[in-house]
């Protein structure tokens, strides 16, 4: 089969021969219809993400959606045709976090496109328990993007902050997950605040429903005040991860409010004030994916029609390299995906 393989950090992957992997037991073989390029995609190719997580050579690619095409012997309840798209993370199934359903802070999982080979490739093997089957009338494009870009920010809002009808919730960077994150918020009832420095991706929220749009090339601390106030905001939803987004993140907070970290930077900590910490009793969370009940759960509602996938462009799947150059880039909104 073909895969797109880094052989070398910061340099052109090369298109390869690969074996085609043979399917265990409890295993399926997909082949891959569509995948979503993400950020973390730049991360890997930079070298930020090293061994033992990322060992070179590497096949990227953690956002899949495609067919069935072989079945393990023990596998029931899936069949050959059927349409899905893949939960990243391949746990143990058996510690303490898998066994209450958080499968997604696993201490011995394995990732798809990281520690394992990803969808930069024609087919990929995945135990049959990752395996999301979605109506196959929607598009494998833009269902590809749902296992990180969708399902991520479903977690943070839904579950980490918990938001509630009414309450005011800022979204901090509009891209291919914040522009998610908008349309779950207002799902929940919010009242929408979306900061982002792109025009476009502001415009963008606004179409999705945001309330107000904070340009944070112009103060947005003051804006955020003024918006609400002085009273400052139930939750952060922060996908950006900057020391200088952080700044201000924080103490946009009102008292009591929580703070959820989904965007990162490797190497570039923040400093706490522990002082106002304390005083205002913030909570900080981090997000990492989503369970794969949240991801089936998104699932249904992008089938309901109550969630739109938000893709900027298409690349085949021979362009890869190209695609990475976009999105390093291009003022990309929504998610690049590679088709086949």
């Amino acid at each position: 089969m073909k895969a797109m393989v880094l052989k070398e950090y910061n340099r052109f992957m090369d298109t390869m021969e690969v074996e085609k992997p043979t399917v265990g037991e409890n295993d399926i073989l997909i082949q891959v219809k569509a995948c979503g390029i993400c950020h973390t995609d730049l991360k890997i190719f930079r070298g930020e993400i090293p061994p033992p997580i990322v060992t070179l050579p590497h096949t990227p690619g953690h956002e899949v959606a495609g067919e069935v095409v072989e079945i393990g012997k023990n596998v029931t309840g899936i069949r050959k045709g059927d349409a899905g798209i893949l939960y990243i993370y391949i746990a143990c199934r058996n510690c303490e976090w898998c066994l209450t359903g958080q499968e997604n802070l696993c201490p011995s999982l394995k990732r798809i496109g990281f520690e394992l080979p990803g969808g930069y490739a024609q087919y990929v093997r995945v135990p049959a328990y990752a395996f999301c089957p979605f109506d196959r009338k929607l598009s494998f494009n833009e269902m590809a993007i749902l296992p990180d870009a969708v399902a991520t920010a479903y977690r943070a809002i839904t579950t980490l902050a918990d938001v509630k009808l009414g309450q005011n919730i800022l979204i901090v960077g509009a891209g291919g997950l914040g522009i998610h994150g908008v349309q779950i918020a207002k799902l929940c009832g919010a009242r929408v605040l979306v900061a982002e420095k792109k025009k476009k991706a502001l415009d963008l929220a606004g179409q999705f429903g945001a309330d107000f749009l904070i340009d944070t090339q112009i103060n947005p601390s003051d804006q955020i005040r003024e918006i609400t106030k002085g009273k400052g905001v139930d939750a952060v939803i922060e996908f950006v991860g900057s020391k200088e987004t952080l700044a201000w993140s924080l103490p946009s907070l009102k008292k009591g409010g929580k703070l959820i970290i989904v965007g990162y930077a490797p190497g570039h900590p923040f400093p706490l004030d522990t002082m106002a910490m304390h005083y205002n009793e913030w909570e900080i969370k981090g997000a990492r994916l989503s369970t794969k009940a949240e991801l089936l759960q998104v699932i249904r509602f992008v089938e309901q029609g109550k969630i739109k996938p938000v893709i900027s462009r298409t690349f085949p799947f021979e362009k890869a390299n190209e695609a990475l150059e976009a999105l390093k880039t291009e003022e990309t909104i929504g998610r690049l995906v590679l088709t086949f």
